[in-house]
Protein backbone atom coordinates (compact mmCIF):
# COMPACT_ATOMS: atom_id res chain seq x y z
CA UNK A 1 0.00 0.00 0.00
CA UNK A 2 1.47 3.47 -1.30
CA UNK A 3 1.88 6.25 1.39
CA UNK A 4 -1.45 8.34 0.17
CA UNK A 5 -3.66 5.25 0.75
CA UNK A 6 -1.98 4.78 4.11
CA UNK A 7 -2.26 8.17 5.24
CA UNK A 8 -5.82 7.95 4.11
CA UNK A 9 -7.03 4.80 5.90
CA UNK A 10 -5.45 6.38 9.00
CA UNK A 11 -7.82 9.58 8.12
CA UNK A 12 -10.51 7.67 8.14
CA UNK A 13 -9.76 5.62 11.30
CA UNK A 14 -9.68 9.01 13.15
CA UNK A 15 -13.31 9.78 12.22
CA UNK A 16 -14.55 6.20 12.87
CA UNK A 17 -16.37 5.39 16.08
CA UNK A 18 -13.68 3.35 18.65
CA UNK A 19 -16.39 0.41 18.22
CA UNK A 20 -19.57 0.08 15.97
CA UNK A 21 -21.99 -3.04 16.31
CA UNK A 22 -22.52 -2.69 11.83
CA UNK A 23 -20.06 -1.34 9.32
CA UNK A 24 -20.46 -0.53 5.86
CA UNK A 25 -17.70 0.02 3.66
CA UNK A 26 -18.86 1.90 0.72
CA UNK A 27 -16.85 1.03 -2.46
CA UNK A 28 -14.53 -0.67 -0.62
CA UNK A 29 -11.87 -1.85 -3.15
CA UNK A 30 -9.61 -5.31 -2.72
CA UNK A 31 -9.92 -6.28 0.66
CA UNK A 32 -7.09 -7.75 2.18
CA UNK A 33 -5.75 -9.71 5.28
CA UNK A 34 -4.81 -6.64 6.64
CA UNK A 35 -8.52 -4.88 6.13
CA UNK A 36 -7.85 -1.44 8.18
CA UNK A 37 -11.35 -1.38 10.16
CA UNK A 38 -12.02 -4.97 10.92
CA UNK A 39 -11.67 -4.14 14.80
CA UNK A 40 -13.72 -1.16 14.16
CA UNK A 41 -17.22 -2.90 14.20
CA UNK A 42 -18.18 -6.28 15.37
CA UNK A 43 -20.02 -7.13 11.88
CA UNK A 44 -18.12 -4.98 8.63
CA UNK A 45 -19.90 -5.71 5.17
CA UNK A 46 -17.48 -4.65 2.65
CA UNK A 47 -19.31 -3.43 -0.98
CA UNK A 48 -17.71 -3.03 -4.03
CA UNK A 49 -19.05 -3.09 -7.75
CA UNK A 50 -16.04 -5.59 -8.76
CA UNK A 51 -15.62 -7.14 -5.27
CA UNK A 52 -12.07 -8.61 -4.82
CA UNK A 53 -10.94 -10.72 -2.16
CA UNK A 54 -7.43 -11.97 -0.97
CA UNK A 55 -7.80 -14.53 1.54
CA UNK A 56 -7.77 -14.77 4.38
CA UNK A 57 -9.46 -11.95 5.30
CA UNK A 58 -10.99 -11.46 9.03
CA UNK A 59 -14.07 -13.50 9.97
CA UNK A 60 -16.20 -10.65 10.89
CA UNK A 61 -16.30 -9.45 6.80
CA UNK A 62 -19.57 -10.05 4.97
CA UNK A 63 -19.16 -9.65 1.24
CA UNK A 64 -21.26 -8.10 -1.07
CA UNK A 65 -21.09 -6.91 -5.05
CA UNK A 66 -23.43 -4.60 -6.79
CA UNK A 67 -24.37 -1.12 -6.99
CA UNK A 68 -24.52 0.74 -3.95
CA UNK A 69 -28.01 2.46 -4.56
CA UNK A 70 -29.83 -0.53 -5.42
CA UNK A 71 -28.98 -3.15 -3.05
CA UNK A 72 -31.77 -4.80 -0.99
CA UNK A 73 -31.05 -3.53 3.06
CA UNK A 74 -33.33 -3.02 5.95
CA UNK A 75 -33.22 0.62 6.74
CA UNK A 76 -31.22 1.90 10.09
CA UNK A 77 -29.38 -0.80 9.69
CA UNK A 78 -25.82 0.25 10.34
CA UNK A 79 -23.97 2.48 12.55
CA UNK A 80 -21.25 3.23 10.41
CA UNK A 81 -21.12 4.01 6.84
CA UNK A 82 -17.70 4.46 5.43
CA UNK A 83 -17.27 6.30 1.59
CA UNK A 84 -13.60 6.99 0.99
CA UNK A 85 -12.91 8.53 -2.14
CA UNK A 86 -16.09 7.16 -3.74
CA UNK A 87 -18.92 10.13 -4.20
CA UNK A 88 -16.64 11.68 -6.51
CA UNK A 89 -16.79 8.74 -9.22
CA UNK A 90 -20.67 8.89 -8.73
CA UNK A 91 -22.79 10.21 -11.95
CA UNK A 92 -24.56 13.17 -11.70
CA UNK A 93 -28.05 11.51 -11.97
CA UNK A 94 -27.30 8.77 -9.15
CA UNK A 95 -25.96 11.49 -6.44
CA UNK A 96 -29.10 11.77 -5.08
CA UNK A 97 -29.64 8.22 -4.62
CA UNK A 98 -26.51 7.63 -3.20
CA UNK A 99 -27.01 9.98 -0.63
CA UNK A 100 -30.56 8.67 -0.20
CA UNK A 101 -29.56 5.47 0.44
CA UNK A 102 -26.59 6.46 2.72
CA UNK A 103 -29.10 8.08 4.98
CA UNK A 104 -31.45 5.43 4.86
CA UNK A 105 -29.20 2.92 6.26
CA UNK A 106 -27.94 5.06 9.09
CA UNK A 107 -29.44 4.40 12.43
CA UNK A 108 -30.53 7.10 14.56
CA UNK A 109 -27.17 8.69 16.37
CA UNK A 110 -24.98 6.78 13.71
CA UNK A 111 -21.80 8.05 12.08
CA UNK A 112 -21.39 8.73 7.79
CA UNK A 113 -17.66 9.14 7.13
CA UNK A 114 -17.00 10.42 3.89
CA UNK A 115 -13.69 11.31 1.99
CA UNK A 116 -13.60 13.46 -1.68
CA UNK A 117 -10.91 15.40 -3.24
CA UNK A 118 -11.56 18.88 -1.76
CA UNK A 119 -11.08 22.13 -3.43
CA UNK A 120 -8.39 24.06 -2.56
CA UNK A 121 -5.08 25.58 -3.87
CA UNK A 122 -4.09 23.42 -6.39
CA UNK A 123 -7.36 21.00 -6.85
CA UNK A 124 -6.15 21.97 -11.15
CA UNK A 125 -3.43 20.01 -10.97
CA UNK A 126 -5.00 16.68 -9.97
CA UNK A 127 -3.55 14.22 -12.73
CA UNK A 128 -7.09 12.30 -12.61
CA UNK A 129 -8.79 15.49 -14.65
CA UNK A 130 -6.80 14.45 -17.80
CA UNK A 131 -8.92 11.56 -19.10
CA UNK A 132 -12.14 13.20 -18.69
CA UNK A 133 -11.64 16.13 -20.00
CA UNK A 134 -10.91 14.23 -23.20
CA UNK A 135 -13.68 12.22 -23.18
CA UNK A 136 -15.90 15.26 -22.16
CA UNK A 137 -14.48 16.89 -25.06
CA UNK A 138 -14.97 13.31 -28.12
CA UNK A 139 -18.28 13.47 -25.97
CA UNK A 140 -19.75 16.96 -26.80
CA UNK A 141 -18.17 16.11 -30.64
CA UNK A 142 -20.14 13.43 -30.97
CA UNK A 143 -17.23 11.20 -30.42
CA UNK A 144 -17.93 9.16 -27.41
CA UNK A 145 -21.27 7.87 -26.56
CA UNK A 146 -20.74 6.56 -22.45
CA UNK A 147 -20.88 9.42 -19.68
CA UNK A 148 -18.72 7.23 -17.16
CA UNK A 149 -15.34 6.25 -18.58
CA UNK A 150 -14.74 3.85 -16.00
CA UNK A 151 -13.75 6.02 -13.55
CA UNK A 152 -15.60 9.08 -13.27
CA UNK A 153 -18.76 10.74 -14.98
CA UNK A 154 -17.04 12.42 -17.83
CA UNK A 155 -19.08 15.99 -16.97
CA UNK A 156 -17.89 16.07 -12.80
CA UNK A 157 -14.04 14.85 -14.10
CA UNK A 158 -12.83 13.88 -10.78
CA UNK A 159 -14.23 16.44 -8.96
CA UNK A 160 -13.35 18.78 -5.85
CA UNK A 161 -15.54 19.59 -3.73
CA UNK A 162 -16.08 22.44 -1.23
CA UNK A 163 -17.14 21.21 2.36
CA UNK A 164 -19.96 23.60 1.98
CA UNK A 165 -20.88 21.49 -0.96
CA UNK A 166 -20.99 18.43 0.65
CA UNK A 167 -22.81 18.89 3.58
CA UNK A 168 -25.31 20.68 2.18
CA UNK A 169 -25.81 17.65 -0.36
CA UNK A 170 -25.81 15.05 2.53
CA UNK A 171 -28.43 16.99 4.25
CA UNK A 172 -30.23 16.22 6.93
CA UNK A 173 -27.25 14.12 7.86
CA UNK A 174 -25.44 16.78 10.66
CA UNK A 175 -21.61 17.74 9.94
CA UNK A 176 -20.06 17.06 13.16
CA UNK A 177 -15.97 17.09 12.51
CA UNK A 178 -13.83 17.90 9.48
CA UNK A 179 -10.50 16.77 8.51
CA UNK A 180 -7.81 18.15 5.87
CA UNK A 181 -4.53 16.86 4.36
CA UNK A 182 -2.08 16.67 1.40
CA UNK A 183 -1.53 20.41 -0.54
CA UNK A 184 0.74 20.47 -3.22
CA UNK A 185 3.05 17.64 -3.02
CA UNK A 186 0.07 15.53 -2.70
CA UNK A 187 -1.32 15.96 -6.79
CA UNK A 188 2.32 15.70 -7.73
CA UNK A 189 2.80 12.22 -6.24
CA UNK A 190 -0.46 11.26 -8.32
CA UNK A 191 1.24 12.34 -11.49
CA UNK A 192 4.41 10.24 -10.85
CA UNK A 193 2.17 7.00 -9.78
CA UNK A 194 0.40 7.75 -13.21
CA UNK A 195 3.06 8.41 -15.27
CA UNK A 196 4.65 5.09 -13.83
CA UNK A 197 2.32 3.21 -14.47
CA UNK A 198 2.51 2.63 -10.83
CA UNK A 199 5.75 1.39 -10.68
CA UNK A 200 6.67 4.80 -8.51
CA UNK A 201 10.11 4.57 -11.07
CA UNK A 202 10.18 8.00 -11.86
CA UNK A 203 13.55 9.93 -11.00
CA UNK A 204 13.21 11.80 -7.53
CA UNK A 205 10.22 9.55 -6.16
CA UNK A 206 12.17 8.96 -3.24
CA UNK A 207 12.19 12.60 -2.49
CA UNK A 208 8.63 13.59 -3.53
CA UNK A 209 7.46 10.74 -1.69
CA UNK A 210 9.45 12.36 1.77
CA UNK A 211 8.01 15.83 0.64
CA UNK A 212 4.70 14.50 1.19
CA UNK A 213 5.15 12.80 4.04
CA UNK A 214 6.08 15.65 5.71
CA UNK A 215 3.38 17.78 4.11
CA UNK A 216 0.54 15.71 5.37
CA UNK A 217 1.98 16.86 9.33
CA UNK A 218 0.82 20.56 8.70
CA UNK A 219 -3.10 21.54 8.47
CA UNK A 220 -3.70 23.30 5.22
CA UNK A 221 -7.25 23.94 5.64
CA UNK A 222 -9.66 24.89 2.73
CA UNK A 223 -6.39 24.87 0.89
CA UNK A 224 -5.90 21.28 1.37
CA UNK A 225 -6.24 19.47 -1.35
CA UNK A 226 -8.69 16.62 0.26
CA UNK A 227 -10.79 16.37 2.43
CA UNK A 228 -12.67 14.03 4.70
CA UNK A 229 -16.25 14.40 6.96
CA UNK A 230 -17.91 12.98 9.88
CA UNK A 231 -21.50 13.33 9.88
CA UNK A 232 -24.34 12.71 12.18
CA UNK A 233 -27.83 10.80 11.61
CA UNK A 234 -29.51 13.13 13.92
CA UNK A 235 -31.64 10.95 16.73
CA UNK A 236 -35.40 10.51 16.12
CA UNK A 237 -36.15 12.76 19.06
CA UNK A 238 -33.49 15.51 17.90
Amino acid sequence: MNQKAKNRKQIICSLLPEQSEKLMDVGCGPILPSYPYADKAKQVTCLDWKLKRIEPIPSNINCLEGDFTKVDLPESSYDTIIASDVFEHVLLEQESAFINKCVSLLKPGGHLILSVPHKGTFAWLDPYHVKPTMHRLLWHLGLYKQLHNGSCDIRKSHKHYAVEEITEKFKPLELLQVNYWGYFFDPLMSWAIALSKGSRRVPGYGWLEEAYAKEIKSDYGKQSFNVALKFCQPPING
